[in-house]
């Protein structure tokens, strides 16, 4: 039996982070020997991962259709219960058996939440490599790690902390405003975002208020200064408040998936609801609500936006939406939290330490995460 507490199962340098998948509330540390390194394959140290709100959508949506599981499996197949959560940060080539990346090297991208990533790059330049997943259907986007060197993105090592929050959080929320503006808002007046905190709701409010668009955040009413504070909102409504909110066309842009949220939503706007984009899920409870609770109408205009297909489809009609326009915006809006001070950055140190962020974002022993907290993970 895996308990909450982390599970040590040997001595090594070598430390994976995972959580139980029918019960995310349990995680364990597996420490396994160290692998040894094939023909053409890399070991990667991995020197730094962000965690937040995002990675626990990847934790909720492990299993199909999304599965984020099949990314990384654990170090030994047989523990199948086992599941193990994808981070977003930097990894230095510590060894290279390939001749096309060099030992040294520093690459952004998606990794596990571990010490270490081996793996076989293919596509290899001296500007990233790519991996093949074992599940070709898991999303491409996933699959390039990018040398800092050349990284549009890259902009220092002292703004790499931002990076890591930020970056994957900004570019689906570049994505969403460029989504909503060549559908022309579906007609809207106005957007409205739940969760309105979290990181890739205010970023998509910034890239909205840009564009002159009125942007309605929803949130707790414990967070609802920390909304006001960022200055991105047009105004800011507690979940407690819905029933104040005025009928006019309103496009939902859906961080949360709370059922109960939806409803409420459903109830107040009614046919004025033209479109609610399913995004996020911080609050978990849409995919087990009771659909008879909402009109026709709002099952009608109800979708899931799914980042990385939009963006495939985005970069086959502009090969440098990425690299220059988000890179561009991206530079602008970090530039702007680093001036207001938007994060406080948490560095939590050690492998054995992880289980105490996790447990906050999990849910385990009644602690919150802040909507101000950015938590930043080190072997």
């Amino acid at each position: 039996m895996i308990r909450r507490s982390l599970l040590t199962l040997s001595r090594s340098s070598h430390a994976t982070f995972c959580v139980t998948k029918n019960n995310l509330s349990a995680s364990s540390l597996l420490k396994p020997p160290a692998p040894t390194l094939e023909e053409n394959e890399i070991s990667l140290s991995i020197t730094s991962a962000a965690f937040t709100a995002n990675n626990m959508t990847y934790a909720h949506a492990g299993g199909p259709p999304l599965n984020y599981w099949h990314f990384f499996p654990p170090p030994n197949p047989q523990l199948r219960s086992l599941g193990v959560i994808p981070v977003w940060g930097f990894g230095t080539v510590s060894e290279s058996r390939s001749p096309d990346v060099k030992e040294g090297d520093t690459y952004y991208g998606f990794y596990p939440m571990a010490s270490d990533y081996q793996t076989l790059p293919i596509k290899a330049n001296p500007h990233s490599f790519t991996v093949a997943r074992s599940d070709p259907a898991l999303a491409a986007v996933y699959n390039t790690y990018l040398n800092t060197n050349t990284d549009p993105f890259y902009q220092s090592p002292s703004l790499e902390q931002p990076m890591m929050i930020f970056r994957p959080l900004f570019l689906t929320s570049f994505f969403l405003d460029d989504f909503l503006a060549l559908n022309g808002l579906f007609g809207a007046q106005r957007v409205l975002l739940t969760s309105a905190s979290s990181k890739t709701s205010f970023a998509l409010a910034y890239m909205l208020k840009r564009r002159g668009v009125e942007v309605l955040g929803l949130t707790s009413e414990g967070n609802k200064k920390f909304c006001e504070k960022l200055g991105l909102f047009s105004s800011v409504v507690g979940y407690d408040e819905i029933d104040t909110l005025d009928a006019v066309d309103t496009v939902v842009v859906d961080m949360a998936g709370s059922h109960a949220v939806n409803v409420a939503l459903d109830k107040v706007l009614g046919q004025k609801l033209v479109r609610n984009i399913g995004v996020g899920m911080t609050h978990n409870t849409v995919v087990g609500g009771d659909r008879s609770e909402l009109s026709e109408h709002a099952v009608a205009t109800r979708e899931f936006f799914f980042a990385p297909a939009w963006i495939k489809k985005r970069i086959g009609e502009d090969r440098d939406i990425v690299n220059v326009a988000a890179a561009e915006a991206y530079a602008k809006f970090v530039g702007k939290s680093e001036e207001l001070r938007w994060l406080d950055y948490q560095v939590t140190e050690g492998t054995e330490k992880w289980a105490d962020v996790y447990n906050v974002f999990a849910g385990v022993g009644g602690k919150k995460v802040q909507p101000s907290d950015a938590h930043i993970l080190k072997p």
